[in-house]
């Protein structure tokens, strides 16, 4: 059988965090610094080359199944039943959505056209593309309304599964916001800043050099937490000022695109028609290519 290094790679990588960074706090900070460090040269590698890697979706994957199994094993008995519901609703809405999110992401059908000269014309699918679509050099397909190819889940963000997209960034905002706090507060237990308020007490094991799986596994979460609100703020701003982006990093290094029609700041760009109207044309138009994605399925 033929084995996937990657799956190899990040699972060993995984399991080293865990196991290393469980024992106490100084192995903890220096895992933490490796995986940091190994993860960013290879985001870096992956941007830079266009090798298409399912390296971030394993490792996405694989802290979702060992947080789903420390959670039903150390969690499921001793947390409160609104917070084992709350983690398992976010977790069924977070497989859902991916499921979802995976499939097509508005994917432009070949068509050869002559019209070599043509300012949208691309030279590798060799057809004429649509205003605000472009090409995806990770899958090696045109895209419709292209924003970004998403390494951890392995998926372009197109105009069919941009609202997908979103839905995903909450759901995973919620279930790791959960798996935070439950870990974190059965590691260390609560202390009470105010009355009837309490928060989890990692003051022992910052100070005193203790560590845990579930403390470590916290940690990560609480990572992916920060990564997953930042990128769920940047969507919130290019919906607002109705870019994607792919338009805002041409418009960031002055690349002339679609018939130059977007040299200028993204704040007076042809598209940005105001608040409550980039909005409404992006609910718009999630419906409308909901309803074509239906016609064509049939």
């Amino acid at each position: 059988m033929k084995v996937n290094n990657h799956a190899v790679a990040v699972t060993t990588l995984f399991c080293f965090f865990l196991i290393v960074g469980s024992i106490n706090m100084i192995t903890l900070v220096l895992s933490s610094m490796i995986l940091m460090v190994f993860l960013t040269r290879m985001y870096r590698y992956v941007r830079r080359s266009g090798v298409k890697s399912i390296y971030f979706f394993l490792l996405s994957m694989l802290h979702t199944v060992t947080s789903l199994v420390l959670y039903s094993c150390k969690i499921f008995l001793r947390a409160e039943t609104i917070h084992i519901y709350y983690f398992y609703f976010w977790l069924m809405v977070y497989l859902s959505v991916l499921y979802n999110f995976k499939q097509d992401a508005g994917k432009i059908a070949v068509v050869q056209s002559k019209n070599t000269n043509h300012i949208l014309y691309c030279n590798k699918c060799n057809i004429v593309r649509p205003v605000r679509a472009s090409h995806c050099r990770f899958c090696d397909v045109c895209v419709d309304r292209y924003d970004h190819h998403n390494i951890w889940f392995d998926q372009c963000v197109g105009s069919r599964n941009h609202v997908s997209y979103l839905l995903l960034l909450l759901a995973l905002i919620n279930l790791t916001f959960s798996t935070t706090w439950d870990f974190f507060s059965t590691a260390c237990g609560f202390v009470e800043i105010w009355e009837d308020f309490s928060v989890p007490n990692c003051k022992p094991y910052i100070l005193g050099n203790k560590s845990s799986v579930l403390f470590a596994i916290g940690l990560f979460s609480f990572a992916v937490l920060l990564v997953t609100v930042f990128h769920l703020l940047i969507q919130i701003k290019l919906i607002t000022f109705n870019l994607t982006g792919y338009e805002e990093r041409c418009l960031k290094r002055g690349y002339p695109i679609h018939d130059d029609l977007l040299r200028s700041h993204y704040y007076h760009s042809p598209f940005n028609k105001g608040f409550k109207q980039n909005w409404m044309s992006f609910i718009v138009s999630v419906k409308q290519r909901v309803i074509s994605k239906q016609a064509d399925t049939v």
